[in-house]
Formats: structure tokens, sequence, C-alpha cells
């Protein structure tokens, strides 16, 4: 699988036709309005990015706790660039759009251990993955619904390593996740921001 840099990102925004800012028509997560008011492909990719940063807050939290070690925590490592690397690419097309500074906040006892780690992950990434898949099918844009599909199959390896960790053992993957609505995707991402 090859990574999408932010000006490949770009690029098939551009391509699709797409200018994600125009009108202002962006979800103001930052300042309360509801996930469920996602129409159009800028609030797609702004729900997105608010993904993305609960995953950097995720991955940062996991990795600090020093819970996990050897290959897992070499994992955790590159998934956050992974993350972070969505992330950017978001803000490069969202531009001052793009939701940051937002608090998250986790269940007591998420990074008490590798197993309250891994599930919690395993949770977040099954939320990530669904939302991406959903939002393959609702962008406008064949470009980004491209681009919605490679983040999405990135997601899915951090969601099988998770869920191995969660369970111990190597857990086959489902032959067909399960996709999120723009509303589904907000219950599950809304009670870890503060």
């Amino acid at each position: 699988m090859t990574s999408t840099t932010r000006a490949q990102f770009l690029a098939r925004g551009a391509k699709g036709g797409l200018a994600l800012v125009a009108g202002g028509a962006v979800l103001g997560l930052a300042e309360g309005t509801a996930f469920g008011a996602v129409t159009s492909d800028a609030d797609i990719a702004k729900l997105a990015a608010t993904a993305e940063l609960l995953a950097i807050d995720f991955y940062t939290s996991a990795i600090s706790s020093k819970k996990l070690t050897g290959d897992e925590l070499s994992y955790l490592v590159g998934a956050k660039e992974n993350e972070v690397a969505h992330y950017n690419a978001l803000k490069g097309v969202l531009k001052a759009a793009t939701p940051s500074g937002l608090k998250f906040t986790y269940p007591m006892g998420s990074f008490a251990s590798r197993a309250s780690i891994g599930k919690l992950g395993e949770a977040l990434e099954t939320a990530f993955v669904g939302a991406y898949m959903g939002a393959v099918g609702a962008l406008q844009s064949n470009a980004l619904k491209s681009v919605a599909a490679e983040i999405g199959a990135c997601e899915s390896r951090h969601l099988s390593v998770l869920t191995n960790i969660a369970q111990n053992a190597i857990v086959p993957a489902p032959s067909f996740p399960t996709v999120f609505t723009a509303a589904k995707a907000t219950a599950a991402v809304k009670p870890f921001i503060a």
C-alpha cells in the first residue's frame, strides 16, 4: 500500500473540481455543531479531521502509557505517524477551517493496561473504519472518495492490530466492515470530545 502525500491529496481534490471550504460549508465541531448535519464534502472532511485528531490523541496516550512494548509499541508509533499524515492531508484541503485544539476524554482506566488500550483502540478504529467506508458512499468528489478509501484501508490495518491486542490472540477480520453514516460516526466519536 502506498501512502498519500499532502500534494497528492490536494491534487486529487483539485481534479475532482472540489473547493472544500467554499461558502464556509464546514462543520463547526469545536463550537458544538452537530455532526449529524454533515451534508457536503467539506463537512465530511471536517468530521474526518476531527476523527484524526482523536486518533492522534489516542495513540499519543497509548504510547505514553508504556503498557505496550516491542513490536506492538513500534506499531503504535507508526500508526500515530499515519494519523498525523491523514490529518495533515485534510488540513491541506480545509486550511483555516480544519478543527484544531480539541480536547479529548476517555473512560477511567483506558490506558491502565495493554488489554484496556487494545479494547479502546479497537472501539475507536471500528468507528474510524466505518466512518471512512461511509464517506466513500457519501462524498460527491470521486477523487476524495479514493482518498477516503485509502485512509479507510490504513485505519483497517490499525483496527486489526488493536483487535489482536484487545483479544490477546490473532483474530480474523470481518469479511465486510460495518459502514457508518455520519450520524453513527458522530455517536461513536462525540463521547470522547471534552
